[in-house]
């Protein structure tokens, strides 16, 4: 199992592995996926969809945000 979770590890970090940027534009349609999917689970109307869907993706990117600066901040004082 240990050796599993090496290789998985290794692998992400070979020479052909996305850049820091590349991972972080991954997230884009991962958030307009999300959002969408949670609004039409809550309700069938399209305009009530698009604006939940809205609302989550804005608080999405707010939340990810907050980590990625706190993360900042820790890696900065190790």
């Amino acid at each position: 199992m240990i050796s599993f979770l090496t290789q998985l590890i290794m692998l992400a970090d070979g020479p052909d592995a996305m850049a820091g940027w590349e991972k972080v534009l991954h997230m884009i349609p991962l958030i307009v996926c999300s959002s969408l999917v949670y609004g039409a689970t809550r309700h069938e109307n399209w305009k009530i969809i698009g604006q939940e869907s809205l609302k989550l993706a804005v608080w999405l990117l707010f939340f990810t945000g907050c980590v990625f600066v706190v993360v900042l901040l820790f890696s900065f004082f190790n």
